[in-house]
C-alpha cells in the first residue's frame, strides 16, 4: 500500500513501514500524517506486511524505514542485517512491544527505536531529528573554483567555513578546500536553515555544533570558534530552535 502525504511544495521524504499488524500500521501512518500537517513536510509512505517481500522489492530508495522486530516470516533484526548489505545510509527505526529487543538494533546501526503503543510526541521528536539530518545530507551541493579546478562540496559535509586574507576555506571531515572569495558570498549560497555566521570570519553548520557557552562555539571535531557579541543573540536563538526541533 502506498500513501502520499503532502502539505507543501518541499522535497518528498520516502518512508517504508514493515509491520504485520494492520492496527499498528494504521496508527503509525496516521501519526506520520499528523506530523506532516504540523510540520509542512511531504512524505510518501509505503507499507509491507512481509519483511521478505520488502527485501525482495527494495531498491535502496527510502529515506526512513520503520521495522517491526516481531514479524511472522523473518524477524526485523535479521531483515535489517540483510537490508544493510544493500543500503547502509537509510534511517532505520525499530518498532517493538519490548524495549529490550531494540538493543539488538545497534548491530545493524539502527537510528533509534519506538515502543508500542506509539507515543505521538516521542515519534514527532524522532521524525524531526531524522528529517533534519536527511535534509542536510541529501545531494545538495555547491561548486567552487580552486587552483586545482572545480570542486563539488556536499552541504552536509561542511563543518564550518573560515575566511582569512581574502581566502575561503571549507572545513570538511576529511579535508579542506580553499579558494579566493569572501564570506559574504558564502552566506548567499549556503542555506540559512543550517548555516549561520557567528563571527566576522566564520560560518558554522548547526548540525556540527557540540556546545556553546555564549562566547565560544565548540564543533563536533573539537574546533573552538569565537562567537561575536553582536551576533550572540541571533546565533543562540537559532541554535536553541535547531536543537529543540530535534530534541527527544
Amino acid at each position: 500500500m502506498n500513501i502520499r502525504i503532502c502539505c507543501t511544495g518541499v522535497k518528498m521524504i520516502n518512508i517504508i513501514i514493515i509491520e504485520d499488524s494492520e492496527d499498528d500500521y494504521k496508527y503509525l501512518a496516521d501519526a506520520i500524517h499528523r506530523y506532516a500537517e504540523q510540520s509542512g513536510e511531504v512524505f510518501s509512505v509505503k507499507h509491507y506486511v512481509s519483511a521478505l517481500l520488502f527485501l525482495n522489492e527494495y531498491k535502496a530508495d527510502a529515506d526512513i524505514i520503520f521495522m517491526d522486530i516481531e514479524l511472522p516470516d523473518i524477524n526485523g533484526v535479521l531483515a535489517s542485517e540483510k537490508l544493510r548489505t544493500r543500503d547502509s545510509d537509510v534511517a532505520l527505526v525499530f518498532v517493538t512491544n519490548l524495549a529490550h529487543l531494540a538493543i539488538k538494533g545497534y548491530s545493524v546501526s539502527a537510528t533509534d527505536f519506538i515502543v508500542k503503543p506509539i507515543n505521538y510526541y516521542k515519534l514527532s521528536a524522532l521524525l524531526g531529528k531524522i528529517v533534519k539530518k536527511i535534509k542536510i545530507s541529501r545531494d545538495d551541493y555547491i561548486s567552487v573554483t580552486t587552483v586545482y579546478g572545480v570542486e563539488r562540496i556536499s552541504l552536509g559535509e561542511i563543518l564550518y567555513v573560515e575566511a582569512e586574507a581574502h581566502r575561503i576555506t571549507y572545513h570538511l571531515p576529511e579535508k579542506k578546500i580553499t579558494y579566493s572569495g569572501t564570506l559574504s558570498a558564502c552566506e548567499k549560497i549556503l542555506p540559512a536553515e543550517y548555516f549561520i555566521r557567528c563571527y566576522q570570519s566564520f560560518i558554522i553548520n548547526l548540525k556540527y555544533v557540540a556546545s556553546c557557552n555564549g562566547t565560544e562555539i565548540t564543533m563536533t571535531d573539537g574546533t573552538v570558534i569565537p562567537l561575536s557579541r553582536a551576533r550572540r543573540k541571533e546565533v543562540m536563538a537559532k541554535l536553541a530552535a535547531y536543537f529543540h526541533k530535534g530534541k527527544f
